[in-house]
C-alpha cells in the first residue's frame, strides 16, 4: 500500500494483525524504512527523495489472561470453592461485580495516568502500564476523528469527531484536580458549547460535573445537546455483548 501510494500520490489505509514479540523488532522497523525510502542496501536509504509523509498507529489488545489479573474479587466470592470458584472467574464478563475492579472508573479522574496489569513473559508476571483510555474510548463508541487538542501539561484532552449515526460529537478528557468544574464550564464556553450556540450533537464529559442537557435556542424543533458522562459510556459499550 505504502509502495503504490508513493508511485500515484494515492490514500489507501492498511490495517496489519501481528502475534508475537517480534512486532517491535521487525514489522514496526519494516515500515519506517519503506516510509523514508523505497530502496536500501546494506542497511542504508540509497533513495531518501522518495520518502514519503506517513502516520501509523498500533495498539496492544488485552489478553483474556491479562483481563484475569485485573479482577479484584470483593469478600463474597471467598466461599466459592473448586470448580464453582473456576467457573465465576471464567464468566467474569457476565458478572456485575467483577466489572469494577476490571475497568475502575474512579480512576477516571485522572485519565492520564490509569494504568492496567499486563503481562509480560510467558511466566506470567505482570507490571502495571499506562492505558490510553481517550484512545479506547474513541474505539469503543466508532468517533470517526476530526481533531484532538491535546493539553495534558493543563490536564485536559478533547477530541472531536463524527458517531456512526452521524452526530457532530465532542470528547472532553480532564484531570478533574487541574479542571475543576468552574474551569471546565470555561473550557466548554471556550469550545463554543453553549445553550445558544454550538455545532455539536453530544459531549462527553469525565467526571462529576454540572453541565446539563441544553435545549439549543434557534430550533424550531426543540433539538437537545446531549451531555453524557464518559465513564457510564465507557461501561455500557465495553461490556454491552456481556
Amino acid at each position: 500500500m505504502i509502495a503504490l501510494n508513493r508511485e500515484d500520490g494515492g490514500k489507501r489505509k492498511y490495517i496489519l494483525v501481528e502475534m508475537g514479540d517480534h512486532f517491535e523488532t521487525v514489522l514496526k522497523p519494516r515500515i519506517e524504512k519503506v516510509v523514508c525510502s523505497a530502496d536500501w542496501k546494506d542497511g542504508k536509504p540509497t533513495a531518501a527523495e522518495t520518502g514519503i509523509s506517513h502516520c501509523f498507529k498500533y495498539m496492544t489488545l488485552e489478553s483474556y489472561e491479562d483481563a484475569l489479573n485485573n479482577i479484584e474479587l470483593e469478600d463474597k466470592s471467598k466461599g466459592l470453592m473448586g470448580a464453582m470458584r473456576d467457573e465465576y472467574l471464567i464468566g467474569y464478563m457476565m458478572d456485575l461485580e467483577s466489572k469494577g475492579s476490571l475497568i475502575s472508573t474512579d480512576d477516571f479522574r485522572h485519565p492520564f495516568d490509569y494504568k492496567l496489569k499486563i503481562a509480560v513473559d510467558s511466566s506470567g508476571a505482570s507490571e502495571a502500564r499506562k492505558i490510553d483510555l481517550v484512545e479506547t474510548f474513541n474505539y469503543l463508541i466508532g468517533l470517526k476523528v476530526a481533531q484532538y487538542l491535546r493539553e495534558i501539561d493543563k490536564g485536559y484532552v478533547t477530541v472531536e469527531g463524527t458517531s456512526p449515526k452521524g452526530e457532530k460529537t465532542l470528547v472532553v478528557w480532564r484531570d478533574v484536580e487541574k479542571v475543576d468544574n468552574a474551569a471546565l464550564n470555561k473550557l466548554l464556553d471556550k469550545l463554543g458549547v453553549n445553550p445558544s450556540n454550538t455545532e455539536f450533537d453530544v459531549v462527553y464529559v469525565n467526571g462529576d460535573h454540572a453541565v446539563a442537557n441544553m435545549t439549543l435556542d434557534g430550533n424550531d424543533d426543540g433539538k437537545v445537546l446531549k451531555v453524557r458522562q464518559i465513564e457510564n459510556e465507557f461501561m455500557d459499550r465495553m461490556f454491552e455483548d456481556a
